[in-house]
């Protein structure tokens, strides 16, 4: 009986958690990379449960730890909506960036999900872990459209709940308290800082709970790994270990500049709109929501452009100033990775290069 109880509450974990990283373990926008790699061949990835996702010019993988120390993995290929009209254009681009790395985030977290609850089971029996099929994933369980989709209408609602509409709520009852309204920049100011106060309370809470922590490393993992391959050197530990764990490409910056870009654009555009500071305040409410829902789009367009500018090479102090507060922030949503979290963001990430033969050299053992 405490085997099964065990394995409900560690399946349980491990739903919750796949959940929760939806946002903060969004993949890192592919974008120019640092000298001295050729452009396009830049990859972007995501940490998922005891493993690391990578996605590459044409294929995305996932590669995941078993607690007998062995590696599962999957890869898929993969042509990038960026690659197609209209999509490649600027600004189109972005949100299609967007919507991709989120269907990409749910399916491999869906894998690394399946991969370890089955782990587990197979632990709480006594048994051998299900063996997967010819695509890498496992037979007992398959990933469907369904449950990608209501994994993805869950994130989706969740994000837009706690970084859209409880701002804005919260900003109307104190603009109450203190006399002003969404037609005042003061109310946009406010709006803005709860935003922020809400997404660091957010990484840094869930970051407390000991499976997304690994997650947190994991994700150290892969932005260390891509370092690695854009300075052109080995995929090795020791190569890896001159690195720091944030990347400018990551998705927490992403996030960031569009939290950011939502003050500025937001302070500027309510007050132009005359009749809607007529309505009572329910419906100013609601409709202020609306609003700020429907341009989300345009500004992770325009984030996401931010993001390119700031990672070329040629790039100017003030570009890269821009993401500088997103860099700072990752420092609480990565970790310095062991040995064994860096072997898997390499298999990972060699799953998905566009050049053959890349060497992986490491001390850790695996299948």
């Amino acid at each position: 009986m405490s085997r099964a109880v065990d394995y409900t509450g560690g399946l349980s974990r491990k739903a919750l958690a796949q959940a929760l990283l939806l946002w903060p373990g969004l993949a890192a926008p592919e974008g120019p990379p640092a000298p001295p790699v050729t452009p396009g061949k830049t990859v972007g990835g995501q940490a998922v449960i005891e493993g690391v996702m990578m996605r590459g010019p044409g294929r995305w993988a996932v590669m995941v730890r078993k607690t007998d120390g062995s590696i599962e993995g999957s890869v898929k290929d993969h042509r990038a909506w960026t690659n197609r009209k209209p999509w490649k254009y600027p600004f189109a681009r972005g949100l299609a960036v967007l919507v991709e790395s989120l269907v990409l985030g749910v399916k491999a977290l869906s894998y690394s999900t399946e991969v370890t609850a089955g782990d587990q089971m197979a632990a709480a029996r006594g048994q051998d872990a299900p063996k997967a099929d010819g695509d890498g994933r496992p037979d007992a369980k398959a990933i469907g459209p369904l449950a990608i989709f209501l994994s993805l209408a869950l994130g989706l609602g969740m994000g837009l709940f706690l970084f859209v509409a409880l701002p804005h709520v919260l900003s109307i009852w104190l603009g109450v308290l203190g006399g002003f309204d969404e037609m005042s920049l003061l109310f946009h100011l406010l709006d803005g800082l709860l935003k922020f106060a809400i997404f660091l309370a957010y990484v840094w809470g869930i970051g407390l709970i000991p499976d997304i922590a690994r997650v947190y490393a994991y994700h150290g993992a892969e932005h260390q790994a891509i370092h690695v391959y854009e300075a052109g050197l080995p995929l090795s530990p020791a190569e890896a270990r001159a690195f720091p764990t944030w990347h400018p490409r990551c998705g927490t910056a992403f996030i960031f500049l569009v939290l950011s870009a939502s003050i500025l654009f937001f302070a500027i555009a309510f007050p132009l709109l005359a009749p809607f500071g007529g309505l009572e305040r329910l419906p100013r409410a609601l409709a202020g929501v609306g609003l700020k829902i429907l341009f989300t789009p345009l500004l992770a367009a325009v984030a996401y452009e931010i993001t390119r500018l700031a990672g070329r090479p040629e790039s100017g102090r003030l570009w890269r100033a821009l993401v500088w507060p997103g860099l700072i922030l990752q420092r609480i949503t990565t970790r310095r990775p062991d040995e064994a979290q860096l072997e898997v963001a390499f298999k990972s990430l060699e799953a998905v290069l566009p050049e053959k033969g890349q060497a992986l050299e490491s001390p850790c053992p695996s299948n």
